[in-house]
């Protein structure tokens, strides 16, 4: 994978001296109800780490400034020239417009290249999440019912979820 610079970030692949970074904003959703890390810790993390360093469907967020790690994009390839994308910002660089700025300049990057559709899948309680998608140009296009879990309750059943489907075709431009 290339590396992407945008004004303020690098996006690039993960390395094995960015496991601090990397644990400190996915031990921050350890219990987050949208997308949870249960039982992380500092000596089991690593395994999201070997996963991250080896994949070319992971971005690294790092800061030009510092060269802190303050989150990932994952772009992962689907069927039919199409891409999924995700995204987790560490809680302390939120809200400073850092996620807008990377997932813009992967969405570009893959139009690029010949992708055809990008979707994106959110938790519908998840509004930050849900308002960002759409500030870039994508369209909801389906709200799913309890299709979904990351959790199990005290009894080992499923924590069912809904969620909301956001999609952006190349033919289409992203907003400013």
């Amino acid at each position: 994978m290339q590396a992407i610079e945008t004004e303020r970030l690098i996006l690039r692949t993960f390395r094995e001296s960015d496991y601090d970074d990397l644990y400190e904003f996915l031990s921050q959703l350890k219990d987050d109800e949208f997308e949870g890390y249960p039982g992380i810790t500092y000596e089991n993390g690593r395994e999201h780490l070997k996963y991250r360093v080896g994949s070319e469907e992971f971005y690294a967020i790092e800061l030009k400034e510092s060269g802190k790690v303050i989150g990932n994009i994952y772009c992962g390839n689907r069927d039919f020239e199409a891409k999924e994308v995700g995204y987790i910002i560490n809680k302390n660089y939120q809200r400073k417009g850092y996620a807008s700025e990377a997932l813009k300049a992967v969405i570009e990057t893959a139009f690029d290249n010949g992708i055809h559709r990008i979707y994106a899948e959110c938790d519908p309680r998840n509004e930050s999440s849900w308002r960002l998608l759409e500030k870039l140009g994508f369209e909801r296009e389906a709200h799913f019912r309890q299709n979904i879990f990351f959790h199990r309750d005290k009894d080992g059943l499923p924590i069912w979820k809904d969620t909301y489907v956001y999609a952006m075709l190349n033919d289409l431009q992203i907003a400013p």
